[in-house]
């Protein structure tokens, strides 16, 4: 089956597993983030408008957290799974060389 090929740059899945690990963070601190923002405005009124609208937000942001965190289970699962595969698959490369060179020296080596 010529074409099959599949190429995968391990390392953008890593730093895609890092970045959804950032965001989760960011959306379960919000709040807190928020609180200090509004007692930072210096304006009553001001402070209570944005404590209010990030409040309201609570139940979407936790939502949205439940859906990345399922997002970034199934990234890291993947990463995990392609980089096992390759490193056994480089492993195998390697032995088989080994064996190969073993078992065929080359002309040079040869006695």
């Amino acid at each position: 089956m010529s074409g099959a090929d599949l190429n995968l740059d391990l390392n953008r899945l890593e730093q895609l597993d890092t970045d959804l690990n950032a965001v989760i963070s960011e959306f379960k601190n919000a709040d807190d983030f928020s609180d200090a923002v509004a007692d930072a405005t210096g304006h009553d009124g001001l402070h209570d408008h944005v404590r209010d609208f990030a409040h309201k937000w609570n139940e979407k942001r936790k939502s949205m957290t439940t859906n990345v965190e399922n997002l970034q289970k199934q990234v890291h699962a993947i990463s995990n799974g392609f980089k096992q595969v390759d490193d056994g698959l480089a492993k195998a490369l390697r032995e088989a060389s080994s064996e190969g060179a073993k078992s065929y020296p080359s002309p040079k080596n040869a006695k």
